[in-house]
């Protein structure tokens, strides 16, 4: 049901441009409590399962493959959560969000040849281009924060209710 949701939801996204990073981000956020109720093996097939679907059915290449290389942050965001120092975190979650993305538009590029990635990145620039990758990894920090809001909601305010899952 959560791969399902979460498909319907990147395939909406792909309808505006505008939503081609945040569907991506809202998607992943419905894996967070398939991890807390089934453990993170099912969270990560619930990820699979979205991501193939989108990858095969999304016209927005782009969005689905973010998805694809940040998509499984949320079940990723345990082990990660318990470095012991706040700066060691900040800065592991920042090379992998950088990482990720560097990865994603290489793939793009190199392996799918995408002529838009490479026409965006000509027509505003290479700093441009390098200036939206660092504000997109600060908002990917951002998400980060709301992964943890949203784990809160659903454990203080959705699984009581949820009577079928205590």
């Amino acid at each position: 049901m959560t791969a399902a949701l979460g498909a319907v939801i990147m395939l909406a996204g792909g309808l505006f441009a505008v939503m081609t990073y945040a569907a991506p981000l809202v998607a992943a956020l419905f894996l967070a409590p398939v991890k807390r109720e089934f453990g993170p093996g099912a969270a990560l097939l619930a990820y699979a399962a979205t991501a193939v679907v989108t990858a095969l059915l999304s016209p927005d290449k782009e969005l689905a493959f973010f998805y694809v290389f940040v998509g499984y942050y949320p079940v990723l965001r345990g082990p990660v959560g318990r470095i012991p120092y706040r700066a060691v975190r900040i800065v592991v979650k920042l090379v992998f969000f950088a990482s990720a993305l560097a990865a994603m538009y290489l793939f793009l590029i190199f392996v799918f040849r995408l002529q838009s990635v490479l026409d965006e990145i000509s027509e505003s620039g290479l700093a441009v281009w390098l200036a939206f990758d660092a504000a997109l990894v600060l908002i990917l920090l951002v998400w980060d924060v709301m992964i943890r809001i949203s784990e809160l909601f659903y454990e203080r305010k959705l699984r009581p209710r949820l009577k079928f899952m205590k």
